[in-house]
């Protein structure tokens, strides 16, 4: 937990940092998806991470937004979905490759959402809308490798 406090703490910082150029990507709710699959998957957990990933954001709606829950009620979503996805798969089919798919593809439909919800339609924003999705598989691609150096010795 205290990681993803970290991590959310880094991306605000970067968030200050690019004002204006870029949306920094969401390390915050890639780190809580993470956290959420890559333990043996039981509720009270799962419920921990759902609350901390709302709280999460909340606290940047406030930070950033004029409208306060949107985000946390994306990263529960995306969570949600994400579990789901990951709880429906047979485990010798969860794998680094999925992990991947899943949480990429919830970072680019949480960047859609969010531009659709807080920008209007421009180049500009496109942009920068490009920028954030480009700038995540670096981080997205760590936390492959970390699950997939962690799965190798468990044989799933």
């Amino acid at each position: 937990m205290i990681v993803s406090i970290a991590v959310w703490l880094m991306q605000d910082l970067l968030q200050v940092l690019m004002m204006g150029f870029m949306l920094v990507p969401d390390f915050f709710m890639l780190v809580v998806i993470y956290m959420t699959i890559s333990k043996p998957l039981n509720e009270r957990r799962i419920s921990w991470w759902l609350w901390f990933a709302f709280i999460g954001g909340i606290l940047w709606d406030l930070r950033w937004v004029v409208i306060p829950g949107m985000s946390g009620l994306i990263n529960v979503a995306a969570v949600v979905l994400v579990f789901w996805v990951w709880n429906r798969t047979p485990i010798g089919g969860r794998s680094a490759a999925l992990f991947a798919g899943l949480a990429g593809g919830i970072h680019f439909l949480s960047g859609i959402a969010h531009y659709f919800l807080w920008a209007v339609p421009s180049q500009a924003a496109t942009r920068m809308f490009l920028i954030q999705q480009l700038l995540s598989v670096p981080a997205l691609a760590v936390l492959c490798l970390i699950y997939a150096f962690k799965t190798a010795g468990q044989h799933v």
